[in-house]
């Protein structure tokens, strides 16, 4: 079965956490000589001593220099790692500096935000949403909404993926959300087809969420042994079958694993629409896209807005993935008149 890339623990709040880095970038002119001579072209860790001597800064600058990269590697804009041993660099530095890799793929958001401190105030947060434009969350207005469950399975017996890491930022979008009081998510770790089964009847969810692995045929799912653990590829047409032997069949089937497009319209009918992967996907893409596809779902967005919310995060950790999810649609299935909360 085809793997997903292990997570880098970065995604979670990424718009907070690219407003935080800027507020600490800020505008200092020594440290953004230093920061943009470390994501410029070169690769390779270099010491205080060689970005001075590549850049305008002299050689007076050298403390100030110093505390600059201090600063930077203090607040995770950059990275710095022991000279101890490395062949490239012999200057007698202690220290070298380089790329982090997810700073990187946010740099252009973060130098915006450093270079519009005005701009950057006015960005809704989970911890600072826009409070001007903000529906007041009463009983009254709850119950007007549609209550929701989820059935979130996970099956991950290789200990090879991070869908814990996932589980846990979904539930921290649900529980940031205006809605949260009407969404349940229902976890079910180690999941198999007798875990969808029971889920299916002890909860009558309208999603039902699969994460793990999976290929053009099916998901993977886990054989509930303590020792030795190994997968046990259930087919998709074995999936809608337990899906369709209930009499509340959820709407919508999501499929957060490699390939899982394969599953095609084996879900129609009863569902209206299914998610799913047409190629590998890695798990900072796979986490990126559930926590803020529910994280849409939670603020009452319609399906066809989560979808898009969701491939938007994924575009913003993995832009070679952004067209990894995809949404297909039972026949006269409108996603834009499909709202769950």
């Amino acid at each position: 079965m085809a793997g997903r890339t292990p997570v880098v623990d970065w995604s979670g709040n990424y718009e907070e956490n690219c407003l935080q880095l800027a507020k600490h970038l800020g505008k200092n002119k020594i440290r953004r000589i230093l920061f943009d001579a470390i994501y410029g072209r070169v690769s390779k860790p270099r010491s205080r001593k060689q970005m001075i001597a590549a850049t305008t800064l002299k050689s007076s600058d050298g403390q100030q220099a110093q505390n600059e990269l201090d600063h930077l590697a203090k607040y995770g804009l950059i990275r710095q790692t022991n000279n101890e041993g490395n062949v490239f660099v012999d200057d007698g530095s202690r220290w070298l500096y380089l790329k982090d890799e997810n700073v990187r793929a946010h740099r252009a958001q973060i130098l915006r935000y450093a270079n519009n401190p005005g701009e950057a105030k006015k960005v809704p947060t989970k911890r600072r949403p826009q409070g001007s434009t903000t529906v007041a969350v009463t009983r009254q207005f709850l119950k007007k909404r549609k209550h929701l469950d989820v059935l979130y399975l996970t099956a991950n017996p290789r200990g090879d993926l991070r869908v814990e890491a996932e589980v846990n930022q979904v539930q921290q979008e649900v529980r940031g959300s205006k809605l949260r009081d009407n969404i349940d998510v229902h976890y079910r770790p180690a999941a198999n087809l007798d875990s969808l089964i029971q889920g299916l009847n002890d909860h009558v969810p309208a999603i039902v969420h699969f994460s793990g692995h999976g290929n053009e045929s099916g998901v993977g799912t886990d054989d509930a042994k303590s020792a030795h653990p190994a997968g046990k590829l259930v087919s998709f047409e074995l999936l809608a079958k337990a899906i369709a032997a209930t009499d509340t069949p959820p709407q919508i089937i999501v499929l957060n694993s490699c390939k899982s497009a394969g599953a095609k319209k084996s879900f129609f009918p009863p569902a209206k629409a299914i998610i799913a992967m047409g190629d590998s996907i890695g798990d900072l893409a796979a986490t990126a896209f559930a926590a803020k596809f529910y994280a849409a779902i939670a603020a009452g967005q319609s399906l066809h807005s989560a979808f898009a919310q969701g491939k938007v995060a994924v575009e913003a950790v993995s832009i070679n993935e952004a067209d990894t999810p995809e949404l297909l649609l039972a026949e006269n299935a409108n996603p834009k008149k499909i709202i769950l909360t």
